[in-house]
C-alpha cells in the first residue's frame, strides 16, 4: 500500500481544481474525476504545475459498474482511498414555482444528489477503514432558505445534506468522518476578470474552500460536523 493518502475530488470545475492544489499541498496523490476527461485533465495538469501528484479520470459518476471498475483500479495501483470530496453540482431556476420548476428538479437531482450517492456507496468502506478518512460535501446555504424560484436546486442540495449525514452514520465508531461545508456561491479568478467593478458579498473564493478542505482533511474534526464558509472574514 501506498503511504501517501488519495483524495478522490468528483466535479474538475474551479472549486474542483482549487480543493485538489491545497490537497496536494497537504500531501495528497490527487485524483480528479468529471463527466468531461478534458476537465479532468486540466485540473490535473494545474496540480502538477504546482508540484503536485495528480491523475485524471474521466468517467459517468451516476453509473455504478464504472465507478466501481475506477476503485478496483486505484485500489489496485494505490492500495487505498483516503478522502471524497463531491463537488459536483450544476444551477438551474425559476421565475417563481411552476411546472418548469419539476424540470429544474429532474434536471438537477443527478448530478447534485445521484453522483453523490453512487461515490459514496463506492468508497465509504475504503474511506472508514482509513485512518484519515473524510468525506466532504460543497453545499448551499440556499439549501436552508428556499424560494420559489430555486426550490429544485435548494431542494437537491438539501438531499445531498441530508445523504451526507447518512454516511456520517455509517462512519461513526471509526476515525473517518463525514463533513458538509456550507458557502453562498463560490467565486473564481475568472469571475473577478470578467467583472472588475463588481462587489460579491457573501461569496467564497474558490481557493478558500480549497484551503478549508485541505483543513478538514488534515485536521482533527467531527463526524457529522458542518463549516460554514460564508461567515469567514
Amino acid at each position: 500500500m501506498s503511504a501517501t493518502p488519495v483524495a478522490v475530488i468528483a466535479g474538475a470545475g474551479g472549486g474542483g481544481s482549487a480543493a485538489a492544489v491545497s490537497l496536494a499541498r497537504a500531501g495528497y496523490r490527487i485524483v480528479l474525476l468529471d463527466a468531461r476527461s478534458e476537465s479532468a485533465e486540466t485540473a490535473a495538469e494545474t496540480v502538477r504545475a504546482a508540484g503536485g501528484e495528480a491523475e485524471a479520470a474521466g468517467v459517468d459518476l451516476l453509473d455504478p459498474e464504472a465507478v466501481a471498475a475506477l476503485r478496483a483500479d486505484l485500489l489496485a495501483r494505490h492500495g487505498r482511498v483516503d478522502v471524497l470530496v463531491h463537488l459536483v453540482g450544476g444551477w438551474r431556476g425559476t421565475s417563481t414555482l411552476e411546472p418548469a420548476s419539476v424540470d429544474a428538479w429532474n434536471a438537477l437531482h443527478p448530478p447534485i444528489v445521484g453522483t453523490l450517492a453512487v461515490l459514496t456507496t463506492q468508497f465509504a468502506e475504503d474511506v472508514r477503514s482509513s485512518p484519515v478518512g473524510r468525506v466532504l460535501m460543497v453545499t448551499s446555504t440556499a439549501a436552508a432558505r428556499p424560494t420559489a424560484g430555486n426550490i429544485a436546486y435548494a431542494s437537491a442540495k438539501s438531499a445531498a445534506e441530508a445523504w451526507t449525514a447518512g454516511v456520517a452514520h455509517y462512519l461513526r465508531d471509526s476515525e473517518a468522518a463525514a463533513v458538509v461545508i456550507a458557502v453562498k456561491a463560490l467565486l473564481t479568478d475568472a469571475m473577478i476578470e470578467a467583472d472588475p467593478s463588481k462587489e460579491w458579498p457573501g461569496y467564497t473564493h474558490v481557493s478558500a474552500l480549497g484551503d478549508a478542505i485541505a483543513a478538514v482533511c488534515t485536521n482533527a474534526v467531527e463526524n457529522g460536523s458542518r463549516v460554514d464558509l460564508t461567515t469567514a472574514p
